[in-house]
């Protein structure tokens, strides 16, 4: 369990653009102990966890989660687990996709249009 808690802080460590003894520091620890714990080989108190999921804006529970950690590109992710960029190319994507269904729509107009102009047989 310490090893996946570890890897886990690691991650949210990694993603968050800290370096291990800023976090250290940041909880007060020293880096040593801050290591092993990413390592697994030691422990880590609840009181240690809580400060780490402020400074990295997760929940506690996020550290033990099995759920896989998805990168972002920001510090601070307005977008749950979507970066901003992953958020804009997406909204170009949707765009896009609205486009193509409005020519869609003309072009079923335009043959509902001829159908009725054309004479009956």
């Amino acid at each position: 369990m310490n090893k996946k808690i570890g890897d886990r802080i690691r991650k949210f460590r990694q993603l968050a653009g800290f370096n291990q003894e800023s976090v250290a520091d940041e909880i007060g620890m020293s880096g040593g102990n801050f290591g092993k714990i990413e390592r697994g080989e030691i422990d880590i108190n609840t009181e240690h966890l809580q400060k780490l999921a402020k400074l990295f804006k997760v929940a506690v529970s996020d550290f033990f989660d099995d759920r896989p950690i998805l990168a972002t590109n920001e510090k601070d992710p307005n977008y749950g687990y979507a970066s901003q960029t992953d958020m804009n190319a997406l909204t170009e994507m949707v765009k896009n996709l609205a486009i193509e269904i409005e020519k869609i729509n003309e072009k079923l107009s335009d043959k509902k249009a001829l159908r009725k102009t054309k004479p009956k047989k």
